[in-house]
């Protein structure tokens, strides 16, 4: 190949190459948006695509799932740890126990808890100021305790008087304390900033009656006492809860229960 031949062919290339780049070039200016390329006219108003945020928090509100939850950051981190202690320990713990314990021992311990969470349940009627309540509660205490051998029976629900399950959150309420914000507390689960508040206060409630049917039964080691009484507690009403937490199939799983809490709690502010 001469040089002369060499050079014309490198020409041709590199010409081959320009009109490439060029036809590119066109290419890539086509694909801009087609409202930069025409002409201004009064017609054109600029408008942004981005939702306002005030817009975004409204539709946000007028979603049926909305609850008011300005610390839902650290809710979902604590969520996410319940999800991972109930798996690990809460209901392998459940599922031994029930595998132990025919149902028949576990119905009897489940009415004893229940017969001694008569006594708060009965406090919170009374500042509630329901007397009807207050009748059933008594009905039920001391029907229990006599006819149901200290508890072990629910012999009251057999007779129509249904449990009055009335907490200090429940007070609360009756006396105008509005919810608040949305929480997830550490092992408890749903909450908000005023049943929080009455959890604090049922567990006040409890600790000193626990302490003192431990010295009328002559306990002489309470904290072993409370500890056991803590522990049985905690499996039975885990236990008494089907829910297992990531099998709902939805990704909105934090929402659903945050959604469901809160409307059960309204509910049960109504009965």
């Amino acid at each position: 190949m001469t040089l002369r031949t060499l050079l014309s062919s490198l020409a041709t290339r590199m010409a081959l190459l320009l009109l490439l780049f060029v036809v590119l070039a066109g290419c890539g200016a086509t694909r801009q948006a087609p409202e930069h390329t025409l002409a201004e006219t009064s017609f054109r108003v600029p408008k942004s695509r981005a939702i306002d945020a005030q817009d975004a928090q409204r539709i946000e509100q007028e979603s049926m799932l909305y609850v008011y939850d300005p610390l839902e950051r650290m809710n979902r981190l604590t969520y996410n740890f319940n999800a991972r202690f109930d798996r690990a320990v809460f209901v392998p713990v459940v599922t031994a126990y029930q595998k132990t314990f025919p149902r028949s021992v576990r119905t009897g311990v489940s009415n004893f808890i229940g017969n001694l969470n008569e006594v708060p349940h009965l406090a919170n009627s009374a500042l509630q100021a329901n007397q009807n309540k207050v009748n059933t509660t008594i009905i039920r205490l001391f029907t229990n305790t006599v006819l149901g051998v200290g508890g072990l029976f629910d012999v009251a629900t057999d007779l129509g008087f249904e449990r009055e399950d009335e907490d200090f959150g429940q007070t609360l309420s009756v006396w105008g304390v509005p919810d608040g914000a949305y929480i997830v507390l550490p092992f408890y689960g749903p909450s908000n900033a005023r049943d929080t508040a009455g959890t604090a206060g049922d567990m006040v409630f409890s600790y000193y009656q626990m302490e003192y049917l431990f010295d009328i039964a002559g306990v002489s080691d309470h904290a072993l006492a409370r500890n056991i009484n803590t522990g049985v507690r905690a499996l039975n009403s885990r236990s008494e809860v089907p829910f297992r937490y990531y099998t709902t199939d939805t990704p909105f799983e934090y929402d659903i229960l945050r959604f469901a809490y809160t409307r059960a709690r309204v509910l049960q502010a109504l009965d």
